[in-house]
């Protein structure tokens, strides 16, 4: 089958067959494509889906396979392939789940392996807008990175990209790509700050969250922005009674830590990709200041921890 769409994503085109929903789409032949999506029955998965069963403890099966194409298996969600040179994309669709989530799945963990393999690191962060500079947050999952993008968002922020972050190094900046318009909140949280997006949203059942669009337009054509600093959340668990809010710059071996633990597609390790990760995160340290930013997770304390992130970047 012969893709139709094209759309603009990341700071990429992708061409498919499937039209989707939450991404700028392009005019027919606009932008050479870098990742082509094309779509396949459930036959052609079983027919080179690894015979070792997948790990009980990893909601998602990564597998790459002989030949180097990547084998990327979320149960119920999508199931696909992925070329070697990371450029064609096969998968597949269950029926029973809905477009938008699985739209929203497909892009991240698709665009971050198809990237990986095209000799990119992305970043599990999300990145807001605030005052005409661009902020980028990492941490693992329960960090707390959508709860304070969607605060920052509240008092006037506006969202650039949620969950994967794709860069890239210009003129001595670090640019940030700009993502579906799409925030993952859990309930409470997305009440209390953007309880207008949360009326409109969906629950994914992947992820346990409400994907929201924070503002009422979309913005168009929206080009990416030089980050001013990462902030890496710890996990609440791993700073029990942290009464105050504080940042420190980070560096050296701890900097290089955050930058590779927070890189995607961490379930392919081949050789050479330890490499390529000390490097990336060598040339993010040259480029912006990374601070840990520890605060107790309280409403309460969120004025504080905007203000310490406006003045870190005003400096």
């Amino acid at each position: 089958m012969r893709a139709r769409y094209r759309y603009r994503v990341y700071g990429l085109v992708i061409e498919s067959e499937l039209r989707l929903t939450s991404v700028e789409e392009l005019a027919d032949g606009e932008g050479q494509p870098a990742i082509t999506l094309a779509f396949a029955s459930p036959d052609h998965f079983r027919t080179i889906a690894p015979g070792r069963a997948p790990d009980p403890d990893d909601w998602v099966q990564h597998v790459v396979l002989e030949d180097g194409s990547v084998y990327v298996k979320a149960d119920g969600v999508f199931e696909t392939q992925i070329s070697a040179d990371g450029r064609n994309v096969i998968c597949t669709r269950p029926g029973d789940i809905d477009q938008r989530s699985f739209e929203a799945n497909l892009l991240n963990f698709v665009v971050s392996a198809s990237l990986t393999l095209q000799g990119e690191e992305t970043l599990h962060s999300t990145v807001v807008e605030t005052d005409g500079r661009a902020v980028g947050l990492l941490g693992l999952s329960g960090a707390g990175k959508s709860t304070l993008a969607a605060f920052l968002i509240s008092q006037g922020a506006d969202l650039v990209t949620d969950d994967m972050l794709r860069v890239s190094f210009s003129a001595g900046a670090l640019l940030a790509y700009p993502g579906p318009y799409r925030l993952k909140l859990l309930d409470e949280p997305g009440k209390r700050f953007l309880p207008g997006a949360m009326a409109d949203g969906f629950f994914n059942s992947l992820s346990g969250k409400v994907m929201i669009q924070p503002r009422a337009s979309v913005p168009s054509r929206r080009q990416p922005m030089p980050l001013a600093a990462l902030f890496h959340l710890g996990h609440p668990d791993d700073q029990p009674g942290v009464e105050g809010v504080s940042r420190s710059r980070l560096g050296g071996v701890e900097l290089a830590r955050v930058i590779i633990s927070s890189t995607m597609d961490t379930r392919y390790a081949l050789p050479g990709r330890l490499a390529r990760q000390i490097e990336f995160a060598a040339r993010v340290a040259r480029t912006l200041p990374v601070y840990e930013l520890r605060y107790p997770r309280s409403i309460d304390a969120m004025d504080d921890v905007a203000e310490e992130i406006h003045r870190a970047i005003r400096t």
